[in-house]
């Protein structure tokens, strides 16, 4: 038994130390290390005081100015972007746009043979974000590795033709990349010191602990720049992995908040205290707007920042009730196991109680701290963009879709093999196949293709690949050779017919598989674009009268 009690204390130690912002809600702090420190508890803050300054940003926007909708509820969108922000500002309070992780560049499209052929496409997309955040007024960004994807110079060029600070504006030196600069910005009279830091590494890349202690080192120093010279806060945006974010932020004396990119994922999480300060980051992709109210104007200086943060409360109270449920059923096991030290299990109720104290303890800091509220803004499809910035990524649209139609003219896709099968189109499909080429015929597969020509991206190399058949396969089609072979055709799932039309008497069907492996699904229905597919249910969704199941009587005389 004594085993048992010490395994539910160990529940009752994670409570604390596991909840985001735990120590703010229950007065005390956690420092690098874990341990907790009692603070003096202090009235609940005014709800009608005004922020003193207002933080906002992204991170990992990867070059994305609007969800392509492919999802099941798409989020994001620059235009949505700047309508959000247009509605924060509307309150008179000083505002700073912030951002961390790649900003003007992702992945390389799908429908490009190498990020050279996107090059033009790319650039263009980047000048258009570019001047959108000179209209959003974006202060600074920490870069990721991706915003290097077309060269430093690429990258320098259309800096220059912006006016927010990219810090660094440059990687550093050797086999040494991880680079930091800095500036200082004034928003309501309050001084603000910015220290982007970035290792321009793949995402979950770690440094060696020579080059992480010597980064750490370096970024200490500007710090105590920004302090030395009046900032009254101080920001880190970090581009690195999140444990380095993490480390950075424990290790560092005078920072405020690290403002983390370079993850990549769609998760948003609470402010999280490691240190001295907080680590914040949203959603990868443009999904939302990270926003900060910073409350100063009573406060001292070098008073530690609290986290009023309504979104760390419901998560910490959420984390809390799942380890009280958990304890509960314990002792209710306990009580019924004669075995148990009826000792032990008292100290247990104890603890649970304890813990019963803590959820419905109250905030505890006041308006004589420095204090911030933390919230999430998803961008969510419902929204109503801003029209000026939504007619801008049209007008990018249209220009790619023109440029590519040209650019792309005499692409190919490689010509098959003598003797191997190459792609027919659907229609050829038709003739012996009726009744499953009418079922496609409605299917979303079946006016894939249509969904890009309606909004301009029929050409574009993001999106192609996906919405037509055989792309850059042999025998299949390209960019804009697609006569025959545009939407998801049968080819698509059950490979080129070429050979089975040839001798259609052949079973199996020469060069092609009548139940699709799940790896031809997924090319395409990625977490990114395809939220909710899942290979088994999908699948059955296929399997229909007509397409893999008998026709039933009435449509068998509806085929007459």
């Amino acid at each position: 038994m004594r085993l048992l009690g010490a395994l539910a204390l160990s529940i009752v130690c994670a409570a604390c130390v596991g909840a985001q912002g735990c120590g703010e809600r229950r007065g005390a702090t956690q420092t690098a290390a874990g341990a907790s420190v009692a603070e003096e508890p202090t009235p609940a803050p005014d709800p009608n005081e005004k922020p003193s300054l207002r933080l906002i940003a992204f991170t990992d926007l990867s070059g994305y100015l609007r969800p392509c909708g492919c999802q099941s509820r798409p989020l994001g969108g620059i235009d949505k972007a700047a309508a959000q922000l247009a509605t924060l500002r509307a309150d008179g309070t000083p505002t700073v746009l912030l951002s961390a992780g790649d900003l003007l560049f992702g992945e390389t499209p799908d429908g490009a043979a190498s990020a050279a052929d996107a090059t033009t496409q790319e650039t263009w997309k980047a000048e258009t974000l570019v001047g959108i955040f000179d209209r959003l007024g974006l202060a600074a960004a920490a870069p990721g590795p991706h915003d290097l994807s077309y060269g430093a110079e690429v990258l320098a060029g259309l800096m220059a033709a912006g006016h927010f600070k990219l810090l660094p504006s440059a990687v550093g030196s050797g086999e040494e990349p991880e680079n930091l600069a800095s500036t200082q910005l004034i928003a309501g009279g309050m001084s603000v010191g910015v220290i982007g830091v970035s290792t321009f590494a793949p995402a979950g890349t770690e440094l060696e602990p020579a080059r992480e202690s010597a980064l750490i080192k370096r970024t200490q120093l500007e710090i105590d720049r920004a302090r030395n010279g009046g900032a009254t806060l101080v920001v880190a945006l970090v581009s690195a992995s999140q444990r380095l974010g993490r480390r950075l932020s424990g290790a560092l004396h005078g920072a405020d908040f690290v403002i983390l990119g370079g993850n990549a994922d769609s998760i948003d999480a609470p402010p999280n205290r490691v240190g001295g300060g907080y680590v914040l980051r949203a959603r990868s992709q443009g999904h939302g707007l990270l926003v900060l109210d910073v409350f100063t104007r009573t406060a001292k200086h070098d008073d530690t920042f609290v986290d009023t943060s309504a979104w760390s409360r419901e998560q910490n109270d959420a984390d809390l009730k799942a380890r009280i449920d958990e304890l509960s059923a314990r002792i209710r096991g306990w009580e019924h196991d004669d075995s148990a030290d009826k000792a032990d299990v008292a100290v247990q109720k104890t603890k649970l109680a304890d813990l019963e104290k803590m959820l419905r303890g109250p905030v505890q800091a006041g308006a004589a701290r420095r204090r911030f509220a933390a919230r999430f803004i998803e961008l969510a499809p419902e929204i109503q963009g801003d029209p000026q910035i939504a007619a801008l990524i049209d007008a990018y649209d249209a220009r790619v879709n023109d440029h590519n139609r040209v650019a792309f003219a005499n692409v190919l896709a490689p010509a098959a093999a003598k003797g191997a099968a190459h792609y027919l189109g659907s229609q050829r499909c038709k003739s012996c196949h009726e009744s499953a080429y009418a079922w496609w015929t409605k299917h979303p597969h079946g006016h894939a293709y249509k969904t890009l020509v309606d909004v301009h991206k029929e050409f574009n190399l993001s999106c192609v690949a996906c919405h037509v058949t055989g792309y850059m396969r042999p025998g299949g089609s390209s960019l804009v050779h697609n006569e025959g072979l545009v939407n998801v055709g049968c080819e698509s799932c059950h490979g080129p017919g070429s050979l089975h039309v040839a001798s259609p008497d052949e079973e199996p069907a020469i060069g092609m598989t009548r139940d699709t492996p799940e790896e031809v699904c997924s090319h395409c229905h990625t977490p990114e674009h395809s939220d909710l597919f899942k290979f088994a249910k999908y699948r059955a969704k296929l399997i229909v009268p007509g397409h893999g199941l008998p026709l039933t009587a009435a449509e068998r005389g509806s085929h007459k």
